[in-house]
Parts: C-alpha cells; sequence; structure tokens
C-alpha cells in the first residue's frame, strides 16, 4: 500500500509530488472532482495508507457568478466529503487544505485568528471552502484540515509571478495595503503537511482537527510586493492604496492573519518567516542566487 494525493497539478500539489515522489498521484484525468462517482469505487479498492486532497476550486472572483458557485462547492465542498467518508470507512487519514477566506472581515489591528474563531466567509469561495470543512468534520474518522494563505510557487499563477510580470513591464504599481496576512510557499505547505501527517499517525491518538498553517510574520499586499522587488532587483515603485480603490466581485477580509500555535503544540512544527520562504522561492525559480 502507498499514499495517495488527489490533484498534482496545482501549487501544492506540484510541492507534494515533489516532496513525495513515491505516493500516487490522481490529476483531474483519473479523479475528476465534478463527477466524483466515477472514480471514487477505485479509490476504495486501492485502500491507500493515506489520502491527502491538493484539489480546490480557487477562482476566487469568478466564484461569485451562480454557476461557478455550483461548481466551487462540487470542488471544494461535496467531494471532499465523500472521499473523507471513504477515508473514514476505511479507517486512513485524509489530509484537506483549505483558506484564511472562511474568517469574517476583521480588521488589521485585531489578533491574529485562531481554529476555534467563530468563521464567516465574506465570499462565496469562503463559503465553499468552509463547507467542505464541515462536510469532512462530518463524516468522521482520521482527519487533518489546514487553513492556509496567500499561497504562491515558482511556475503558478499568483501574485507573486504577476508582480514579476508586470514590475518589468511598468515603472510604478498600485497595490493593496490595507488587507494584512502571510504569504505562504507552496513547498512550505508540503513539507509541514507531511510533517504533521507522519506525526498524526505516530500519536497515541489522531489528533484529528483544524489547523492554521501558513508563513510567520505579517505584511500587506503592497509590502509583500515590495519585498519581490527588492529582492529581485527591479526597480518598480509601490504605490499603497486601499481596497476600495481596488474593487472586485468578491469581497476579502481585511485581516487574514493566524496564529500558528495550535500547530507548533500539537505537531512541534515552526514554519519559516514569510521573507525567508520568498527568497527560497526566487533562488529556486533562478531569480537570485541561493547567497544572496
Amino acid at each position: 500500500m502507498t499514499g495517495l494525493i488527489l490533484g498534482g497539478t496545482g501549487q501544492v500539489g506540484r510541492a507534494l509530488k515533489a516532496l513525495l515522489p513515491k505516493a500516487q498521484f490522481w490529476g483531474r484525468d483519473q479523479a475528476d472532482f465534478l463527477v466524483p462517482d466515477s472514480w471514487l469505487p477505485r479509490l476504495r479498492e486501492l485502500q491507500p495508507e493515506w489520502v491527502i486532497n491538493a484539489n480546490a476550486y480557487t477562482a476566487v472572483d469568478l466564484a461569485e457568478k451562480p454557476e461557478e458557485f455550483e461548481r466551487a462547492m462540487q470542488i471544494n465542498a461535496r467531494t471532499p466529503g465523500l472521499v473523507a467518508g471513504i477515508c473514514a470507512d476505511l479507517n486512513i487519514p485524509f489530509v484537506h487544505y483549505s483558506t484564511d477566506y472562511v474568517y469574517p472581515a476583521l480588521k488589521p489591528g485585531t489578533r491574529p485568528s485562531r481554529e476555534e474563531d467563530i468563521t464567516g466567509p465574506l465570499n462565496a469561495y469562503g463559503r465553499s471552502k468552509l463547507a467542505g470543512d464541515e462536510a469532512i468534520a462530518r463524516a468522521g474518522g482520521k482527519w487533518l484540515i489546514f487553513r492556509t494563505s496567500w499561497v504562491y510557487d515558482e511556475t503558478g499563477k499568483n501574485f507573486m509571478n504577476t508582480m514579476l510580470r508586470l514590475g518589468a513591464e511598468r515603472p510604478e504599481l498600485r497595490v493593496v495595503a490595507d488587507q494584512v496576512g502571510a504569504p505562504t510557499y507552496a513547498g512550505d505547505i508540503a513539507w509541514a503537511a507531511d510533517r504533521a501527517l507522519r506525526v498524526a499517525i505516530q500519536a497515541p491518538q489522531f489528533p484529528s482537527g483544524v489547523y492554521h498553517l501558513c508563513g510567520t510574520g505579517e505584511t500587506s499586499w503592497a509590502g509583500f510586493a515590495r519585498e519581490i522587488f527588492s529582492l529581485s532587483g527591479i526597480p518598480c515603485r509601490v504605490t499603497d492604496i486601499k481596497s476600495s480603490e481596488y474593487p472586485t466581485p468578491a469581497q476579502r477580509p481585511l485581516n487574514s492573519r493566524m496564529s500558528l500555535e495550535k500547530l507548533e503544540k500539537t505537531f512541534g512544527i515552526q514554519m519559516p518567516h514569510w521573507k525567508d520562504a520568498l527568497r527560497r522561492c526566487l533562488a529556486n525559480k533562478g531569480i537570485i542566487g541561493t547567497s544572496e
């Protein structure tokens, strides 16, 4: 038997694939989350040692459309709930990734969110992810949900790569400065989830639950952009703006800061500072040297 990773083509999926090459990977061709009945029987037959779900609908603004919200609910909530149920029946661990967007619009100056805090998504994407968290918890068994934030990697469609492209084209960019959170490198998400799963399997009682998993420290999107340009030597100026000056179909929380105390206490995991992780990502991308 071996582990199974669902969704190996996204940012976290690619990182898991690099970290766990002996695991089986089922992409959309093998496990289409929109038509789960076509492959769930094979999951029961496979009986893996564990399942990690790296599949997700992440088009935050597009999910505000009713037809797209239905897709988001199927991919982010209903199918993960079904997979969690099968894992519970097989008595194997199920790992799933969630988001800071399940929390309400707390002010940036308030404390970081804790796992036991009341949820209150501001957008459709957040509602679909929260529905997934709840479905997995209802399924029971052995499960870990990791809520993360501001994910990026070397090649995906993410904020870092967008800034690198636009910064090379323009002398100045206006970037939102009143949303505060922690950028999180996909490679660190994969590493931490793998370590947490190993610890959980060896524990006297499997510590099922929701855990925050993100970079340490905090910044705004504007601060993130400045650090990207500083490290990569791009002479693009960043002008701070408010969220109201850059309206989007989906509302974003102003405070995406999340406490990592539960992750550290349960699994002994210390997440890297977001600036250190960004430096490693840019080095892996070949933009800066490893000694910089």
